[in-house]
């Protein structure tokens, strides 16, 4: 097939849309041929993200890439998205026993989170701030107030029921905890090494829980 009607055949693949406007079955095949080449683009590249390489991996021209995405900045943002739809998924979205007490749920969740960040082949690219994108980071920032909202609203819930100690606001409580996790896992994250997750998990629940369950009043009246 020539290069012209190749293009041509790219110009209406992306314009085939079904009813109401929907992207056709095509179209999102397509779409989806180009994150998982944007993915492997970025693994093999350790952080790095060549257009034309990507449409190559599709098997599209690169003008249908920038028809999708509206260029780079448009597929790295939908790669970091696409990695934190199946993180909060596995992590802040799934529902754990409700018969489990707030700190037994929350230490769960938090060995869930540090294997899914370990073992997901864009761990060390996203969390580990090897992908280094003005759009990555952009992306990441948001998604990460998206997870403090729901961490927020989980501590709030424990507090109303008496789980957590109530003196400190819930949203800046879930910021403190998830920033400190966040480096933590960074940190962890940022060498080749398989992390020491036992090690990682004991040294954040250290930390949450010297802020979460603790409670400064009861505290200082038991040093009385």
């Amino acid at each position: 097939m020539s290069e012209e009607k190749d293009a041509r055949g790219d110009t209406a693949e992306a314009g085939s849309t079904g009813a109401g406007g929907a992207v056709s079955a095509r179209g999102r095949a397509t779409r989806a041929r180009l994150l998982a080449g944007a993915r492997a683009a970025i693994l093999e590249g350790d952080g790095t993200l060549e257009v034309a390489a990507v449409a190559r991996r599709a098997g599209v021209s690169a003008g249908l890439l920038y028809r999708y995405f509206a260029g780079k900045d448009g597929l790295v943002a939908a790669v970091v998205d696409d990695f934190y739809d199946g993180y909060d998924s596995e992590v802040f979205t799934t529902r754990l026993d409700g018969a489990l007490s707030w700190p037994e749920r929350e230490h769960a969740r938090l060995r869930r989170e540090i294997d899914f960040l370990c073992d997901a082949p864009l761990g060390r690219m996203i969390i580990g701030r090897r992908l280094c994108e003005p759009a990555a980071a952009q992306t990441d920032a948001q998604r990460l107030a998206r997870q403090i909202d729901i961490a927020a609203r989980s501590i709030a819930k424990a507090q109303r029921e008496g789980e957590l100690d109530g003196s400190f606001a819930p949203r800046l409580a879930a910021a403190a905890t998830l920033g400190a996790f966040r480096e933590l896992m960074a940190e962890a994250l940022s060498g080749d090494a398989d992390p020491p997750r036992a090690e990682l998990l004991e040294a954040m629940w250290r930390v949450g829980s010297s802020l979460l369950l603790h409670s400064p009043a009861s505290e200082s009246s038991s040093s009385r």
